[in-house]
């Protein structure tokens, strides 16, 4: 693109200090602003936030709009919150100044299905304003959707997808650790999902329906299953203290879409303190038959930030409009 890319932080926390700090590093970017509502962060310098022993002479603001008006930038990457309706009155900010918006929240990877209106609203409203707006991040946004995706093209025909995702949660940050319910009873954890205070893995539904708009099949059902806890019968160690036997130690999500009476996507993300092996496996059912194993898998985090930083470049030379991963040209690594 000739010059670097402007960009401008939205959100402060853990995977926002992530990908600001490889942006950093990064001879195609620049960072020139950056927003938070935290108070502990407000008016902070962003080098002091990132813990990076200098200055950037970027202090973190928290009028999103008086930022925008003031700082000329290119995109926004946007990691605050998962669900659309949170994060859609951010989203409109950034399109109303004119912003490109990389964004991690896991709903707007493939928002058509579970938020129609807001999806059609957004989309309308980047086209007028002339950016473009994706959802993205290793998981949905990759691994268990568009590399999926990407692997059928050798195929005449598909009849079923599978992604496996096996990781090892001990690796992954506290956040993460609780999310998944690291260190619960099981009767806590079951509690906890039902009541929406741990939500558990976010997305399976998003890659569900964006596999079947790619391969253009119409799904007759789309169901994502309660997660699963994962207990262990020995102690197990984890950055959230030791986990007695038979307290959960992770969990296992899975998800189907169905055509008729045949579940022809099959979703599973297994992440616990306890794992074997860790891999990311595709297995393609169609002429001819595909499969792929990551042995090791790919890291949560380090490939989240790199997926958002990758995309980047093509969502600014993209059309207007909301655009999901299949929609733009395949991602590779950046400069």
């Amino acid at each position: 693109m000739g010059d670097n890319i402007k960009v401008i932080i939205y959100g402060c926390g853990v995977m926002g200090c992530k990908v600001a700090r490889a942006l950093l590093d990064k001879e195609s970017f620049e960072i020139v602003g950056a927003v938070d509502i935290n108070p502990e962060l407000v008016g902070k310098d962003l080098g002091d936030v990132l813990d990076i022993n200098k200055k950037l002479d970027i202090e973190i603001e928290k009028d999103a709009e008086a930022l925008f008006s003031k700082t000329k930038a290119q995109a926004v990457v946007h990691t605050t919150t998962s669900y659309l309706k949170d994060v859609l009155p951010q989203i409109s900010q950034c399109v109303k100044a004119g912003l490109n918006v990389i964004s991690t929240s896991e709903e707007l990877s493939y928002p058509w299905k579970r938020h129609p209106e807001l999806a059609r609203e957004l989309d309308e409203f980047a086209k007028k304003e002339g950016v473009t707006v994706t959802g993205t991040g290793i998981n949905p946004g990759y691994l268990m959707d568009t590399l999926a995706l990407m692997l059928t093209a050798p195929c005449l025909s598909v009849k079923t997808v599978r992604v496996t995702r096996m990781m090892d949660s001990s690796k992954r940050r506290v956040p993460f650790q609780k999310k998944i319910g690291t260190g619960m009873s099981q009767e806590e954890f079951r509690e906890k999902i039902e009541k929406g205070i741990i939500t558990g893995h976010v997305g399976l539904l998003e890659s569900i329906n964006m596999i079947a708009e790619g391969l253009g099949w119409e799904l007759d059902r789309a169901e994502e299953l309660p997660p699963e806890p994962v207990v262990d019968e020995k102690e197990v160690e984890t950055v959230l203290g030791r986990v007695p036997p038979g307290n959960v130690i992770g969990l296992t999500s899975l998800a189907y879409g169905q055509k008729g009476e045949e579940k022809v996507i099959n979703l599973e993300f297994c992440a616990n303190a306890a794992v074997d092996e860790e891999y990311d496996e595709i297995t393609i059912e169609g002429e001819p038959n595909i499969h792929q194993k990551i042995l090791g898998g790919v890291h949560g985090d380090v490939g989240t930030v790199a997926v958002t930083i990758n995309t980047i470049p093509r969502v600014v030379e993209a059309m207007p409009g909301l655009r999901l991963m299949k929609d733009l040209p395949v991602p590779s690594t950046t400069l």
